[in-house]
């Protein structure tokens, strides 16, 4: 009988031909990694990969495939894309076959809201592909033929290069069931289960078959409970039982049964008896002579018990399933083997909200001291950590006091508790020793670099790429230092319109197309919907400001700035293969200029430059700094700056001052402007033809050619030095034309606010106080093409 039970415990099929009463046969149909083959026992190898998955409507996922998983993936992307849910479906999808069955009776995922939109009538299904190791190609054949002899020629021709996929479906509706719908061998590069990809299939399990082997599942599993809770009364209820109790139970088991024996009103570990259980005990103390016949009777109950769910488990049923030899009765051995193999591995899932480390781990690094060989596990997590966190850390037992027989183990950080250590350093060690003490196949963690300062962040980022080549990692952040760096390869885009999709960023072709000299980190390329090229990080900033007071979310419509450092640079930024790479990723693209001293002839050559795949915004005024010209902002921005530098001024500063202060500055600044402008004319730069120069086809000399290029340059200096008086007429005259109703917008506008500043007793900056004095404005005092400019960036 306790071989029955063993292989009743193993799994679901058995028949006369397969058991082997003998000891070998208990511990390969017993133990989890072990099966009989003709040659002996093999133990599985722990080598598999996982190289793919495929979730469907799974919460905020209708369908995604992750293809081509590496050692260290990152999935990135905004808040509530659905990182978290990819991370969830993978760990959902091991700790459903931990117990290596094909039938999950109580599976961890498939309330309602688990249901894309709460569509319960729609399954939730996970598909894994795995890679194999030769090694455990290999063994899956041993195995199968084991079992069937007969296809001996057909598994030995496998391809080693075939992937193993595996399909769970999860189902709310009639009720909550988790099952095994399909294993197979895939073609390798194939990340759907589909007719075209399979080449061999291992296990097909339909909706009715599920739903027999199910409900065998839950009888034989309310045997199993019926029967540990039997033991529980013989052994301990029963004994209490005095000669009156006993009378009172054999005259009216009905009455009495539940109440005596199970203790309904004690906090029993027990849960509360089947009916089907109290009429077998009813039917059993009705049938005894005296109390001390129920021991022997009980056993004899058990024994009947454990045959039943044994029957039960291994009679045919009567919905066919598919397997590697067609069709079957029951699910092959080979396949529970295959299914206890993916179950043990060992996933760690650290969630956004971790337990505080504490207690547990440092028992577990005091078990370490006074075990054989844990002396030098301790040295090496100590160092690891010593050399990441720059912290020693050790585990000593409490001391013990009175009212505490047996004090807990405690953790310290350089001496202290680890409880009083600061948050980043309590994070970073929570990760480490979770990797460390467990050894994970899998480690999934939600943001790594939650409570991190950024230096510690590196030092994290690289300890799990570091790790990565020892345990397969998925990570989900928010953190551009897990995309920004060179080495990474298996990073993941994860966004969300109506359901969650994922994007494989391909990296070396965000390298080729942007040039790392233009400075624009791979995040900005990746995690923006929309991106601004400005001119200066200060532009970013008072945008970032006006977008605040009017009330446009810039960060929901995933808008980010990237600085060029000038105008100058924006032939750099604009090149051809960093567009076109935008526009494939269907960035909106836009480039925000100051007007300066612009013409319209200009700014309809830099749109033609750009074309139809980016949006060139030109200001009507100079500067970005023009445009913070409000007297009751500015008011406030020499009061504030009054306040910092602890002067106190006996009177308010009346805005109507500041008016005309900044008309009396404006006019100051006439010259200033006209300068400019005629600087912008007069001052560009003498470029010599280069291709004139190193013409093949030319026969003069390089020294004549260069002569000739020279004095073509001279002649154009001096057509322009004839030139000069009519252009310093021309300007100021344009100035002046417009001067009365423009004079705001026509000066620097930094310059304007400083000049201004200092005649109240203050200076202003153009890096340090733009984005201060931008804080002060009112949504009515930002001017109307700023808003406009701010709903195109939202929009």
């Amino acid at each position: 009988m306790h071989l029955h039970m063993a292989v009743l415990h193993q799994g679901w099929r058995v028949n006369s031909e397969q058991i082997c009463y003998n000891s070998l046969c208990f511990v390969a149909l017993h133990h989890p990694v072990f099966f009989h083959s003709p040659i002996g026992f093999i133990k599985y190898s722990t080598d598999m990969k996982l190289e793919a998955l495929n979730i469907q409507n799974f919460r905020s996922i209708q369908e995604v495939t992750v293809e081509n998983c590496g050692e260290f993936n990152v999935i990135v992307g905004k808040n509530n894309a659905g990182k978290s849910n990819i991370l969830l479906a993978i760990n959902a999808f091991f700790q459903s076959l931990r117990k290596g069955e094909p039938i999950i009776l109580k599976p961890p995922i498939g309330n309602s809201i688990d249901h894309y939109n709460n569509l319960v009538g729609k399954q939730i299904e996970i598909t894994i592909f795995f890679q194999l190791s030769l090694a455990e190609r290999d063994n899956l054949i041993q195995d199968i033929v084991s079992e069937l002899p007969q296809v001996k020629n057909s598994v030995n021709g496998i391809n080693s290069e075939l992937r193993l996929a595996v399909n769970l479906e999860f189902t709310s509706f009639p009720e909550q069931l988790g099952y095994v719908k399909k294993m197979a061998l895939c073609k390798p590069n194939y990340s759907i289960l589909s007719e075209e990809s399979v080449v061999h299939t291992i296990l097909e399990i339909g909706p009715e078959a599920a739903k027999e082997l199910s409900d065998k599942a839950k009888r034989s599993q309310e045997l199993e409970n019926e029967i540990e809770q039997i033991n529980i009364v013989a052994s301990e209820r029963f004994k209490r039982l005095d000669e009156d109790d006993w009378n009172r139970l054999k005259a009216n088991p009905s009455a009495f049964l539940e109440r005596f024996l199970f203790g309904v009103s004690s906090r029993a570990r027990i849960t509360r008896p089947t009916g089907n259980l109290l009429n077998r005990l009813e039917s059993l103390i009705q049938s005894l002579e005296s109390k001390g016949d129920f021991p022997d009777a009980a056993s004899s109950l058990i024994e009947s018990m454990q045959q039943e769910a044994f029957n039960l488990r291994t009679e045919p049923i009567r919905h066919r399933i598919n397997s590697f030899s067609g069709q079957e009765t029951s699910v092959p051995i080979y396949v529970l083997n295959l299914m206890k193999k993916i179950g043990e591995m060992n996933v760690l899932y650290l969630t956004e909200r971790r337990e505080p480390i504490g207690k547990r781990e440092a028992s577990q690094l005091l078990d370490l001291k006074i075990t054989r060989g844990g002396p030098e596990k301790l040295r090496a997590i100590q160092n690891t950590v010593s050399a990441l966190l720059g912290v020693d850390i050790d585990a000593f037992r409490a001391k013990k006091t009175s009212s505490v027989e047996d004090p807990e183990a405690e953790l310290d950080v350089d001496q202290f508790l680890v409880q009083v250590n600061g948050a980043g350093i309590r994070e970073a060690l929570r990760l480490i020793l979770d990797y460390e003490l467990n050894r994970p196949n899998i480690l999934l963690v939600e943001e790594p670099e939650i409570h991190l300062h950024p230096a510690l962040e590196t030092s994290m980022m690289r300890y799990l790429k570091t790790i990565g080549k020892d345990c397969q990692i998925f990570i989900t952040t928010h953190s551009t230092n897990f995309l920004d760096t060179a080495e990474m390869r298996n990073v993941y885009l994860a966004s969300r319109d109506n359901s969650t999709t994922i994007q494989l960023i391909n990296v070396e072709e965000a390298e080729q197309s942007v040039p790392r000299e233009l400075g624009i980190r791979l995040s900005s390329l990746f995690m923006f919907d929309r991106l601004v090229f400005v001119e200066g990080p200060t532009d970013e900033d008072v945008i970032r400001e006006w977008a605040f007071i009017c009330g446009i979310n810039l960060a929901q419509a995933s808008v980010g700035f990237v600085p060029m450092g000038g105008v100058r640079n924006l032939a750099h930024f604009a090149t051809e293969a960093t567009i076109n790479f935008l526009s494939k990723r269907r960035v909106s693209v836009f480039f925000m200029l100051d007007r300066d001293e612009r013409e319209e002839s200009e700014i309809k050559h830099l749109t033609m430059q750009l074309g139809n795949k980016a949006k060139l915004i030109v200001l009507n005024k100079r500067e970005l700094e023009n445009y913070l010209l409000s007297p009751k902002a500015i008011a406030k921005f020499i009061d504030l700056k009054h306040q910092l530098t602890g002067r106190k001024e006996n009177k308010a500063i009346n805005e109507d001052e500041i008016a005309q202060a900044i008309d009396k500055c404006a006019d100051e600044l006439k010259n200033c402007a006209i300068e400019r402008r005629v600087a912008k004319i007069t001052c560009r730069p003498i470029l010599l033809n280069r291709d004139a120069i190193l013409n093949p086809d030319s026969v003069a000399s390089l020294a004549n050619k260069l002569k000739e290029e020279y004095n073509n340059q001279k002649e154009k200096l001096t057509q322009l030095e004839k030139e000069i008086e009519s252009v310093i007429e021309a300007q100021t005259q344009l100035v002046e034309s417009k001067w009365v109703t423009k004079k705001r917008d026509l000066v620097p506008g930094d310059i304007l606010l400083d000049n201004l500043c200092k005649l109240f007793g203050v200076r202003f900056n153009k890096e340090r106080d733009s984005a201060r004095l931008a804080s002060l404005m009112e949504e009515s005092e930002i001017d109307s093409e700023i808003k406009t400019i701010l709903r195109t960036f939202a929009d």
